[in-house]
């Protein structure tokens, strides 16, 4: 290659211009930072009289693959008159302007990742967004909610993720001091609106995240409950917690019923489930293994659970906001022997219409052996049963009343009229550890591919899972 000294003036030219391009390949600006920079490099090049400038460095700077330039100030550069004639020196000139362009490019560039820094505090209390896309797999993600075919929230390993392009690219929106595991909770509500309980190590407190703004900023709050089940909110405001005070399940476990009536800002105990051998009328048993709680307005609600004794309902309603509990009872499919029951939240489609699945374990094994989606048409005072799967199932998902798919981690089940019928699909070699699923149409659905305790896939349908493919 020639000399710079040796060059034409028009293959100046063409240097200067791929220079200039490459420049702003390397710097991306706004367009608010271009205007700022422009009157920068004007002042530069232009004195008050009109006349060119020259612009020389004092000192060199110094640029390796291995270090990167310190701050730049005005003590490392001046202006001198040009006494060289314009047709002068073409390697004068060209330096002039790839030194100009750099410096101002330089400085846009850190005032603006400055300005960036600043605008992602955490609720203004110092905690700087951690936002990055996820590349070469997803890690360990736990759970997902898909508000429409694009925008949707995931809890993972990494954080709390967002996605505005269908599950393709997921950006890590959680501040940069929490860390999630799989006993995080989550209510995404909306697009915007989303809260996420994390269990605090070696306390008996936990936090509670909320964002208004779609992860750009989020609120803390402490509240007294060891170990988390489930957050459930009916709008902004009206929100409950269901906690238990042992980290795991079982036959007996206290638990208690926390709610906010602003957002999440404060919290109160409206209801415990405490050690006794006996329940007093209007509360929570301290029997039996609690497994979630789902409220229909600000009145109504349940916890549901599970207990040993067959044939017997873990499931109580609420009509005053969770200070007064009465259990329910569910009739009994036929062809359904003696069989333990364990009962999931329910999920409402609208103020009458909703379901509640229920797993049915053989008493002597404490294997499944089925599970039915119980129905309600009038707000859940009353539960039918419907015709139960004969399968393990590990995750249910209902798009609305009539269309729900439902696996066992392998096998995948499908229904288009409320469960009272179910198809069994055979998905491609892809679909195999599957511990979520999330439908947002009746074609178009998401699920997580557990590989390990530290690595998932996320696999996509097109056609009601029939067919699925990773999402790389």
């Amino acid at each position: 290659m020639a000399g710079f000294d040796e060059l034409l003036p028009g293959e100046a030219d063409g240097q200067d211009q791929r220079l200039t391009r490459d420049l702003h390949r390397m710097y991306h600006i706004d367009t608010q930072t271009a205007e700022r920079l422009a009157r920068v490099r004007q002042h530069l090049l232009t004195n008050r009289d009109g006349s060119v400038n020259d612009y020389e460095s004092t000192q060199q700077l110094n640029m390796t693959p291995n270090t990167q330039p310190a701050r730049i100030n005005n003590r490392n550069v001046k202006l001198v008159r040009s006494t060289v004639p314009w047709e002068g020196s073409w390697q004068r000139r060209l330096s002039m302007v790839a030194a100009v362009l750099f410096a101002t490019l330089l400085v846009g560039s850190l005032l603006l990742v400055l300005s960036r820094a600043h605008q992602s505090s955490l609720g203004g209390q110092g905690n700087t967004l951690h936002s990055s896309k996820l590349t070469g797999g997803f890690g360990s993600m736990f759970s997902l909610h898909m508000i429409d075919a694009t925008t949707g929230w995931a809890l993972s390993g990494q954080g709390v993720l967002r996605t505005t392009d269908g599950g393709l690219h997921w950006q890590n929106v959680s501040p940069s001091n929490i860390s999630l595991t799989r006993e995080s909770i989550a209510e995404f509500r909306t697009a915007t609106l989303a809260w996420v309980g994390i269990q605090q190590t070696n306390a008996a407190t936990a936090q509670v995240l909320r964002t208004t703004d779609g992860g750009k900023s989020w609120q803390q709050t402490a509240i007294q409950a060891p170990f988390l089940r489930q957050i459930t909110f009916i709008d902004a405001q009206h929100g409950w917690i269901l906690s238990s005070w042992r980290p795991t399940g079982g036959a007996a476990e206290a638990v208690s019923v926390v709610r906010t009536t602003d957002g999440g800002k404060t919290w109160q105990s409206v209801s415990q489930a405490l050690f006794a051998d006996t329940t007093p009328p209007g509360h929570l048993p301290y029997g039996g293994q609690k497994s979630g709680i789902h409220f229909l307005n600000a009145s109504t609600g349940w916890v549901t659970g599970t207990v040993t004794v067959p044939h017997l309902a873990w499931l109580y309603i609420t009509h005053d906001g969770g200070s007064t509990w009465n259990q329910q009872t569910l009739p009994m499919p036929s062809g359904v022997p003696s069989a333990q029951l364990s009962i999931m939240s329910p999920t409402f489609f609208s103020a009458t219409d909703g379901i509640l699945p229920v797993t049915f374990s053989d008493t002597a094994t404490v294997s499944s052996i089925a599970t039915d989606i119980y129905v309600t048409h009038d707000g859940g005072a009353t539960w039918q049963n419907t015709t139960p799967v004969p399968a393990v199932l590990s995750t249910i998902d209902f798009l609305d009343m009539q269309h729900g798919w439902a696996t066992d981690g392998t096998v995948l089940y499908s229904t288009s009229n409320g469960g009272q019928h179910w198809t069994k699909l055979s998905p491609n070699t892809s679909f195999k550890q599957v511990t979520f699923l999330n439908f947002v149409s009746s074609t178009a659905g998401l699920a997580i591919s557990q590989q390990g305790n530290s690595s998932s896939f996320l696999l996509k349908t097109a056609d009601g899972g029939q067919t699925w493919t990773p999402i790389s």
